[in-house]
């Protein structure tokens, strides 16, 4: 059975207090929830960036349809201004008069049809207009958000970071003071369990919960030599012995 001296063994349960703070500073700069609202804020940033492409392609045709319509009546505000100038100027013939006249009705009220296609057009250009502009405010917004965001981020993270720095250092020097073979069996034991290498044991129960030792085990270690490594049958975690 592999043995280190008590006193040794006790610096394991402070080693395992700060590998525990350590875990959980570490946890608690993985999952800030600032880090999800920059997530969130990444994600409408995107999807403003999408809705602003349809928005830029949205005027552009609507500014190719107003200038369509712009120039479908300029051409018949000229061709009825030359019709007009034909019909007075005399140079038409009589039976001419009649049909010249009846044009310039028609592109009359074609005239009136494409002024109101026009008008339309021009609204939908102004509403397009004002689409691309809402998104280009709205994508201001969002960067303003995110910078904010990325400030906080960024001070939790200098806080957690000395903390962690502070608790490495300690962890350092702990370490430092346990012989090397007994700290292997604790790192080997932490990596097993995920984080756990030693526990405590004041009379039969663990330290920090009111978890017993089964009266079996309870003998098994009790009959344990006093600087031998005692490891739990379950899981192989250190039992460390307060009270002896």
């Amino acid at each position: 059975m592999n043995s280190a001296p008590i006193a040794q063994q006790r610096l394991l349960i402070d080693l395992q207090s700060v590998d525990s703070r350590l875990a959980r500073l570490r946890h608690e700069r993985a999952s800030l929830p600032v880090l999800s609202r920059i997530e969130a804020t990444v994600e409408r940033l995107k999807a403003n960036k999408r809705q602003a492409v349809l928005a830029d392609a949205a005027l552009v045709e609507a500014r190719a349809a107003a200038t369509r319509r712009e120039d479908e009546v300029a051409q018949v505000v000229r061709r009825a201004q030359t019709l007009r100038e034909r019909l007075h100027s005399g140079s038409a013939g009589a039976r001419d008069l009649g049909a010249i006249q009846s044009e310039i009705d028609h592109l009359g009220v074609r005239q009136g049809v494409l002024e109101e296609a026009q008008i339309q057009a021009m609204e939908e250009l102004d509403a397009a207009q004002q689409e691309v502009e809402r998104l280009a405010g709205q994508e201001q917004e969002i960067r303003a958000a995110g910078r904010e965001l990325t400030a906080q981020r960024d001070a939790e993270f200098s806080r957690l970071d000395a903390q962690i720095s502070s608790a490495e250092d300690q962890r350092a020097d702990l370490a430092g003071s346990i012989d090397a073979a007994l700290l292997e069996i604790y790192d080997q034991v932490r990596a097993r369990t995920g984080g756990l290498g030693a526990v405590a044991l004041h009379g039969r129960r663990i330290d920090g919960g009111s978890l017993e030792i089964s009266p079996h085990e309870l003998a098994r270690i009790a009959a344990a030599p006093r600087d031998a490594i005692v490891q739990a049958e379950e899981n192989d975690v250190i039992v460390v012995r307060m009270e002896i």
